[in-house]
């Protein structure tokens, strides 16, 4: 009778650690996307070394915790490695399209640094479906902060308000789905 008692002792700082973990990369990818936006806004050339290190570092962490909860589940990692390196380069063919494009002139370097910034969206909410929900919540925080960024170019201080809101609403939701789900956040 011990022994039952205590086993859900021992995996329950093993859950508390990893949500710990999941909530780090959550609050650090938000922070990138807000840099990212203040980058983007504040540039003249644009940000676009600083979103190729966004994209890696969302494609890396997706891909680790992918291959986390692959191993834990006993799936085949090969498989969904190639799937999601996948994902993201062409997410990275697209955005070197999109370079190439307004460096013809082509596309204005604001309306290209909303379309990069929407693609990487658009990735991220792909990559929450098929892959991580982590990435899901992503990918709807950039396209909250996109549309707050183009229809509220006056008031600059409203739109990061605006951020600042998704990014908490987004952490509580976090907070909450892992609570809900327990040691399932991976």
């Amino acid at each position: 009778m011990s022994e039952s008692a205590e086993a859900p002792t021992a995996k329950e700082p093993t859950a508390r650690a990893s949500w710990k973990l999941q909530f780090g990369i959550l609050c650090g990818m938000l922070l990138m996307a807000l840099v990212g936006m203040g980058v983007s806004q504040a540039s003249d050339q644009g940000a676009w070394g600083y979103w190729l290190v966004v994209v890696l570092t969302y494609a890396a962490l997706g891909l680790w915790r992918s291959t986390r909860k692959a191993r834990q589940s006993g799936q085949p990692i090969r498989k969904m490695i190639s799937r999601e390196l996948g994902h993201w380069s062409v997410l990275l063919a697209f955005l070197g399209i999109l370079v190439l494009l307004e460096r013809q002139e082509i596309i204005a370097r604001q309306s290209s640094s909303d379309f990069a910034l929407m693609l990487l969206a658009f990735s991220c909410c792909l990559a929450g479906i098929h892959f991580d929900w982590l990435l899901l919540i992503m990918g709807v925080v950039l396209t909250v902060m996109l549309v707050a960024m183009a229809t509220l170019t006056q008031y600059s201080i409203v739109l990061w308000v605006v951020m600042i809101g998704v990014t908490t609403t987004a952490a509580a939701f976090f907070y909450f789905k892992s609570r809900r789900g327990g040691a399932d956040v991976s």
